[in-house]
């Protein structure tokens, strides 16, 4: 899915006023990809591993109680990424 969007941040890019405002599109289209993942039990095979995993040893973790934690990462994670590219781009 993350690579059916890349044609979409490319012709965004291409618009962009100068190349620091693309390197800065480019980089928020891939944080916010990756960060996403952590929103949800099932919303990375990560997830879905480390789940399997602590289910085998005894520690089941249910849906809801990982996505609670999750969007919680999730929203610190793309807030951090946030500070980080207006930093670097934009002051």
């Amino acid at each position: 899915m993350r690579a059916a969007r890349s044609p979409v941040v490319e012709e965004m890019v291409a618009q962009a006023p100068d190349a620091r405002t693309g390197q800065a599109l480019w980089w928020s289209f891939a944080l916010g990809a990756d960060f996403s993942g952590n929103g949800t039990a099932v919303a990375a095979s990560a997830n879905v591993v480390a789940v399997g995993i602590a289910a085998r040893t005894g520690h089941r973790i249910g849906f809801w109680q990982f996505t609670k934690y999750g969007v919680l990462v999730t929203a610190l994670s793309i807030t951090m990424a946030w500070v980080y590219v207006w930093a670097r781009y934009f002051v």
